[in-house]
């Protein structure tokens, strides 16, 4: 598929799937959905690829739906059949993926990062959930996550209020993970996933994702079950042996994902 309203590069087992519409500070169209889908699934599927960077062209990361998708939905209604679940689906790709939050995320742009496992943000960005000052809801299982993320008190806070955050404050609730520098920082973003794609297992890795978000909806006792059934899996895995061998050879791994 051809990208215009993306980028992609691979490099050091990353993958960079950059928004690329920077005069609109990348805001959201049915093409840049279809692309970014595109892009994410083939990144998911390269046997090259260990870890995803999601990221925005220029100042922005994403100022959300373009206006242009909610002047059709004020002229012709809304769908009839409704909203499909977007987004939701980056939680079952069975790779780590970081949002690299480099400007003003909004709307739908706000919603993205919260179904990546990792959330980083330039101290140059700004977080806004704006649905309330535009006579939306909570879109796309937001009221789900954000307040797993931030605590309820927080997310209802930012929802209702729509206010605008700083990357300090979206540290200080639990927002984001970490915040870097706006010189360098994709490059620093770039850095932590080249290092964990390089020192950890790709099996490891795939199979704490699932349990991470599987857990959601288990009990204690199903989780720790299911985790022993994991553990007896990993056992047998060329990443364990791999995992044991380095340490003691005392050399960098050389992790298979197998």
């Amino acid at each position: 598929m051809t990208y215009d309203e993306i980028a992609c590069e691979v490099s050091d087992h990353v993958a960079i799937v950059t928004l690329n519409r920077p005069e609109k500070l990348n805001a959201w169209t049915a093409r840049m959905e279809e692309q970014f889908s595109e892009a994410v699934r083939a990144a998911a599927t390269d046997q090259d690829v260990r870890v995803i960077i999601l990221t925005g062209a220029g100042r922005g990361f994403c100022a959300g739906a373009d206006m242009s998708l909610l002047s059709a939905v004020v002229k012709d209604g809304a769908p009839n059949k409704g909203i499909p679940q977007r987004l939701t689906w980056l939680l079952s790709i069975p790779k780590p993926i970081i949002a690299a939050v480099n400007g003003v995320a909004v709307g739908l742009g706000f919603i993205l990062p919260l179904y990546c496992d990792l959330r980083f943000a330039s101290d140059q960005a700004r977080f806004c959930t704006v649905f309330a000052k535009r006579g939306l809801v909570a879109e796309y299982g937001i009221a789900w996550m954000l307040p797993r993320l931030v605590g309820p008190g927080n997310a209802v806070e930012l929802l209702f209020s729509a206010r605008t955050i700083d990357a300090g404050e979206a540290l200080r609730i639990g927002l984001v993970e970490r915040v870097f520098p706006q010189e360098g920082f994709l490059e620093a973003v770039r850095e932590y996933a080249a290092e964990l794609a390089a020192s950890v297992s790709p099996r490891s890795l795939r199979v704490m994702k699932r349990q991470l978000y599987e857990a959601q909806s288990q009990t204690l006792a199903e989780a720790a079950e299911r985790a022993g059934q994991d553990m007896v899996a990993s056992f047998a895995s060329e990443d364990f042996r791999e995992g044991v061998a380095h340490f003691l050879e005392k050399r960098s791994p050389e992790f298979t994902g197998r």
